[in-house]
Formats: C-alpha cells, sequence, structure tokens
C-alpha cells in the first residue's frame, strides 16, 4: 500500500477534502484514487441495486456484472466508467473490493461428537450420518488436488469441481472471466493443486478441507475428518471481496444444478474494510444469501491475545484518550500500523496521532469528522526521517452511518507511535492491526500505556472482523479439544484457545455464536507447499508420500464446525439457514470451561453458547423433520433390529406425530399404534415371516424369526 502512497506524494495530492457521498464510503474514494495511480484499467466493486436494474446499459458502459446475492452484485468497472458509479440512480450504493487476508483430528471428532453420529451411536433411531448428499465449499488458498485424504483413486473422489482465479489459461466457469475452472477426478490430477498467488504454494487449504471432510490416514482412517461422505467445491480467490463473492456464486449454482444444500466454509477475516457492525455490502450480500438456504461458517479471528482494541464512552470520562499503539513486527510486510477509529452514529470526534524519539514528541494536528469526508496522504519529519502517512475521514458511513477516521502510519527506527481521540459525548472504538504492502493486513498488535501518565491500555474485546460480523454467518471460536485420561476414563474438558478472537462485534451483537477445537489440529499438508511442516501420519498413494500435520487458529475450527453443519443438513435437508443456527446455537455443549451458558441463558464473548456438538444438533434437526418433507423426501424407516426375535424399534425420520401400520404379506392389518419420531413393537405371539411396515407413503419390510 505505502508504495502507491508514495507515488500519490509525488504527485502533490498531500490533502484533499471532497464532496461527502452517501453511495461509498471515504476508504473506497482513496483505494480508487490508489488503484488508478498504480495503473490500474479496470477496478472491481461490490454493488447495492434498485430491483430490475438495466443489466444493458451497463455493459454498454464497459461494466461487466459477476455475483449476484439478492440486491448486492459485484461489477467490475473500466476506469474511464467509475464515474457512472456515483451518477447513476439504479446503483444506490457502492464500495470497492477490498483484499483479503489468511489468518494466521482425532481429538475433533470425540470433541465434537461427531464420531458418534457417524457410527450411529446416539442418534435417534441408530442412523449414522456422515455428510453424504451435501456440498462443502472451501474459499481458500493452498488445495492439493492430489491429497488422497480426500481425493484419492480408491473411490474416494471427493472434490467435484475446483476453481483457481490465478490459473489463467482458462476456461473460466460459465458466466465468469476469472482464471481456470476444473471439473472431474481427471482434470484435477492433472492440475495437482492450484496456483502460486500472494501467499506462494501454501497449504491452508488444504488442512481445512481435511478437517471438513477428510478420510483420514491409513486403515483405521486417522484423523478422519468430519463429514468424510460430503463432496466439496473448492475455490483459491483472488484476494478480494467480489471475487470472493463470485466464487459463492458458482458454488451456489454447481449446488442447485444438482438440487443439493450448501454449506461455504471461510477462514480468512479482516479488519479494514468499510465497516465492522454487519452492516457492509458484503455483509449484506451474506445475509441475503442465507435467506436463498447457504449456510456460511467462518473464523471468528486469531487475535484474543492481543489488546488491539480500545475504546472509551466520553459522556462517562470525557477525558481525550491517550495510547500508545505499538507496532506489529512477526512479519516482514508490515510496514507500519493502521489504526481503524469508529464512532457513535451522530456524535462526531477527533482522533490525531503524534510520533516521539528519545525526549522529543512530534505531535499531529486532530482530525475531526465534523470537517466531512477528507483524504490526506502527508509525512511527519522527524528530525530528518519522514513517516509517510494517511488519513481518511468521514462524518457519516453511507452503510452504518457512523463516524469513521482510519490513520495508515508507516514505522520508523526507533519511533513510537502514539494516538489520541477526543469527543464531547457518545462512545468511540479504536483498533491496531499491522498495514502491510498489499492491503491485507490483519494481525492485531496491542495498545499500551508505555507506563505513561494519563495513557490508557488496551483490551481484546470487539475483536470480531469482516465477514464474522455478518449477522447470519456462524462465527467460530477456536478451543482445546476434550481430552480422555485412558486409566480413569475422566474427561478433560479443553480450555478456550489464547488466539481466539473475542467479542462482541461492533454494535454490541453476540460474536462468536460457537466454539470448535481448533488447537493443534492434524489434517492434511499439501505435496506442493514450499512450506516446512513435522509430519505426525503419511500415506504413500502410487509412488508419492502424502503427510499429515498439525496447525492452530480460528480457520481450523471453522472447518470443524462447517463439517458439524454438513451433518446436519444431511439429517434434515428442509432446514433454513436461522434454523441451522438456532439448531447448532441451541445444543451446544457446557461444561466447566463454558460455563452454564444456556442455563443463565447468556451468551459468552469468548465462547458464544458453547462447545458445537454433533450428536446433539443431529438429533434436534432430525426431531424437526414435518410428515410433508418425510413424505416429499421419502426419508426411510430405520427398522432395528432386522431380522427381529422379541421385538422391533422403528424410526420414522420425522418429528411429528404419525401412525405406523404393518401388514402381512397378504395385505392383512396386523397391527397399528401411534409414533412419534420412534415407537418400540413387541413380537410376541408374532408368527415367523415377512412382515410391511408403512408409515404414510413409506414402507419397509421386517423379517421375525
Amino acid at each position: 500500500m505505502k508504495k502507491i502512497l508514495l507515488s500519490l506524494l509525488t504527485m502533490c495530492l498531500l490533502g484533499t477534502s471532497i464532496a461527502q457521498s452517501q453511495k461509498c464510503g471515504i476508504d473506497t474514494k482513496a483505494l480508487v484514487r490508489e488503484e488508478i495511480a498504480a495503473g490500474a484499467t479496470r477496478i472491481d466493486f461490490l454493488a447495492k441495486m434498485t430491483s430490475g436494474f438495466d443489466r444493458d446499459r451497463l455493459l454498454k458502459a464497459g461494466i461487466t456484472i459477476g455475483a449476484e446475492a439478492g440486491d448486492i452484485v459485484t461489477l467490475s468497472v473500466p476506469v474511464e466508467s467509475i464515474e457512472l458509479l456515483e451518477s447513476d440512480r439504479e446503483i444506490l450504493q457502492y464500495s470497492i473490493s477490498h483484499r483479503v487476508a489468511q489468518p494466521m483430528m482425532n481429538h475433533t471428532r470425540s470433541d465434537t461428537r461427531t464420531d458418534h453420529v457417524e457410527a450411529g451411536n446416539g442418534v435417534t433411531g441408530g442412523l449414522g450420518f456422515d455428510g453424504s448428499g451435501v456440498y462443502i465449499g472451501i474459499t481458500d488458498w493452498g488445495f492439493d488436488y492430489t491429497h488422497p485424504n480426500y481425493n484419492a483413486g480408491n473411490g474416494n473422489r471427493r472434490i467435484l469441481r475446483a476453481w483457481d482465479h490465478f490459473r489463467l489459461k482458462g476456461p473460466a466457469p460459465e458466466g465468469f472471466t476469472r482464471g481456470t475452472e476444473l471439473i472431474g477426478y481427471s482434470a484435477l490430477r492433472r492440475a495437482k493443486g492450484d496456483t502460486s498467488n500472494l501467499y506462494g504454494y501454501g497449504t491452508h487449504g488444504t488442512h481445512v478441507a481435511g478437517i471438513c471432510a477428510g478420510a483420514g490416514a491409513g486403515e483405521n482412517h486417522k484423523f478422519r475428518g468430519q463429514a468424510p461422505g460430503a463432496k466439496l467445491l473448492l475455490c483459491s480467490f483472488d484476494l478480494g471481496e467480489a471475487a470472493w463473492m463470485e466464487g459463492v456464486q458458482w458454488m451456489k449454482n454447481v449446488a442447485a444444478d444438482s438440487n443439493r444444500r450448501l454449506v461455504i466454509n471461510s477462514s480468512w477475516g479482516m479488519y479494514s474494510f468499510s465497516c465492522l457492525d454487519g452492516k457492509s455490502l458484503l455483509s449484506q450480500a451474506i445475509n441475503n444469501w442465507s435467506d436463498e438456504g447457504i449456510v456460511f461458517v467462518t473464523s471468528a479471528g486469531n487475535n484474543g491475545d492481543d489488546n488491539f482494541h480500545i475504546s472509551r464512552n466520553f459522556d462517562t470520562i470525557p477525558d481525550t484518550l491517550k495510547t500508545i499503539p505499538n507496532y506489529y513486527t512477526a512479519v516482514p510486510e508490515a510496514i507500519g500500523q493502521c489504526l481503524i477509529i469508529w464512532g457513535e452514529e451522530g456524535h462526531d470526534f477527533s482522533a490525531g496521532f503524534g510520533l516521539k524519539k528519545g525526549d522529543t514528541l512530534w505531535a499531529n494536528t486532530m482530525f475531526n469528522t465534523a470537517s466531512g469526508d477528507t483524504i490526506i496522504y502527508d509525512t511527519m519529519d522527524c528530525n530528518g526521517v519522514a513517516i509517510p502517512y494517511r488519513v481518511l475521514m468521514e462524518r457519516v458511513n453511507p452503510f452504518d452511518q457512523r463516524p469513521h477516521i482510519q490513520m495508515d502510519v508507516d514505522r520508523g527506527a526507533g519511533i513510537q507511535l502514539q494516538m489520541y481521540i477526543a469527543a464531547a459525548n457518545g462512545t468511540v472504538h479504536a483498533w491496531n492491526v499491522a498495514n502491510k504492502t498489499n492491503h491485507a493486513g490483519n494481525e492485531g498488535a496491542p495498545f499500551t500505556s508505555g507506563n505513561l501518565e494519563g495513557y490508557t491500555a488496551g483490551d481484546n474485546y470487539y475483536g470480531i472482523g469482516e465477514p464474522a460480523c455478518a449477522e447470519k454467518t456462524l462465527s467460530i471460536a477456536a478451543h482445546h479439544a476434550d481430552t480422555w485420561a485412558i486409566d480413569s476414563s475422566i474427561c478433560n474438558t479443553g480450555s478456550l484457545a489464547y488466539f481466539s478472537s473475542y467479542g462482541p462485534a461492533l454494535g454490541d451483537h453476540q460474536k462468536p455464536e460457537i466454539s470448535a477445537p481448533g488447537y493443534d489440529v492434524n489434517s492434511s499438508i499439501s505435496r506442493w507447499t514450499d512450506g516446512h511442516y513435522s509430519a505426525t501420519a503419511s500415506m504413500v498413494s502410487g509412488i508419492d508420500t502424502y503427510i499429515w500435520s498439525r496447525m492452530s487458529g480460528t480457520s481450523m475450527s471453522s472447518p470443524a464446525a462447517t463439517g458439524v453443519v454438513a451433518l446436519v443438513l444431511q439429517a434434515n435437508p428442509t432446514l433454513t439457514v436461522d434454523e441451522v443456527r438456532e439448531i447448532v446455537i441451541t445444543t451446544a455443549r457446557n461444561d466447566d470451561k463454558t460455563g452454564n451458558l444456556h442455563a443463565n441463558g447468556v451468551a459468552d464473548q469468548r465462547w458464544g453458547w458453547g462447545k458445537i456438538d454433533a450428536l446433539n444438533a443431529v438429533n434436534e434437526a432430525l426431531s424437526r423433520v414435518s410428515i410433508p418433507e418425510a413424505e416429499e423426501l421419502q426419508l426411510p424407516l430405520h427398522v432395528y433390529p432386522n431380522p427381529a426375535n422379541h421385538s422391533v424399534t422403528v424410526n420414522t425420520n420425522c418429528g411429528e406425530r404419525q401412525t405406523l401400520q404393518v401388514f402381512s404379506v397378504s395385505g392383512n392389518l396386523v397391527a397399528e399404534q401411534p409414533v412419534d419420531t420412534e415407537t418400540t413393537l413387541d413380537l410376541s405371539g408374532w408368527n415367523r415371516g415377512i412382515y410391511i411396515l408403512r408409515v404414510g407413503s413409506r414402507t419397509e419390510k421386517l423379517i421375525v424369526r
């Protein structure tokens, strides 16, 4: 990013006040300028459109339409047509496609009770579920299309299709222009894996896919995934919101063609998108697609161990907030800090920064949101050292109506950054995250007091970014998996992972909703990765050796929850997204680590409603199948044992009361009784032979010995 800023500085764009727009945020205005200055000829946007908008008029202006989520669409716009976004009455709001970034199994299955669900232990009717018939979409990078964990020649061919936005030779999927679509086992094996991108030849997506749906390693299926019967759709997307939305649209189209339910995992997140309270165009798109039946599951973030948030209610503490934003130093591409500040609707505030070296403090002026939309590129001279900075400011963000300031400040050797916030009233929140040259920083760094009088340290709350803050996505915290002491058969309940981001989301709505295992999770590693990993298991396929290894993060807890959602959708494919969310939340396990959240009726800002429980969730999903749904889906009657001697249990796969009828092979009615989900028949006095059990239009054969 700063390379672009420096080129803009040479163009003498030192400070600009611009007309306020009700259509886009100040970040979009600044980033459009920077993209054009860097030589872009086309720029991607998200846009909110009127109903029945004129597509042909956009096409005539050279604008192409990609994904559509209700009234939210993606637009690829030539720079000469950008003014149309502001003038066109059918474009209600728009936002530039922001850059995105990656967040930096046996125990998982037992912790989530997925192993019980697959075996049918404790499941209503003894039914087993493995995700069969459900599609899992994974938006990520670093996929190995050949890994035997989920795509082997032994029948474990799980990847249906992959779309690599970075493989330029094509063809792209029908209706899209990016990259290459790979369909079928042979094409995927030839391609081997996705193309190197910003993250090199990674393995993140391979690890995530194995957690979602891997078959495991070796004959005993060690490190088996959550939903090993589900099919996979993989998208290596082009590091932007618009590209991600096109990946979702593609997955939606493929699932709809096969009439399959779809759950999409996104183990990535950002804080410097347009707003953090679930009201951005991206969040609106997620909510729209959720209402159409797609379930979104997202990592909550990995900043739980960073006091990278600070806030003040100026009604109760009127003094200026002073703090020291530490620099993030863990990655070389972090070149400075991004200070993201959001106020309360209708309440202006001021913010500024200072740079200190030794005993000398260079303090910049305070920027006030009352000044309206402003973009400033400048440098601060610190005793001959020029420190570039950028300030974006708006009084009313068009998406959430909040005042907003963002200050991007480069680092200098031995120079301390300070931040100041003042307001007459209202509450102001601020975050300190790394700034990178690729616009994709999401690593938090702490606010500290520096032991200075009047300065305040930060906290680790309000750590939920985009897209986890969207209302209808399930955002997933991470915990250590439960373990069993073999000698005593005592379960050692797992604690919250130290890195798992705390909620709530800005606006105080509950995030995360649930937690899943995300610490030291074993899963597959890409054979093509340029990283180095210690193998916990290996498997030979042909002449190649593939490995499994451990990784930690909410990137790992999110696919663990995604696999559970696939089991729920297999058990009851008629559920709405709101019902899926309710089931996952209300069936969560509480223990000594989470506290009695359900009993107290209050979610925790770290755990949500507790630990995800596949067994409880699947049973609840089964109980909600209605009679018409059971008939329409022709869900089987589960009869066990069969053959039977003394008694037999019948499960209807339905949560409503019905009538069970038993007929002899000659058609005579032998027995009749009501049944809710399950009932047991006493076979005393029955003759040996074959009987036909009927519930509605569904039948099953019973053999009595």
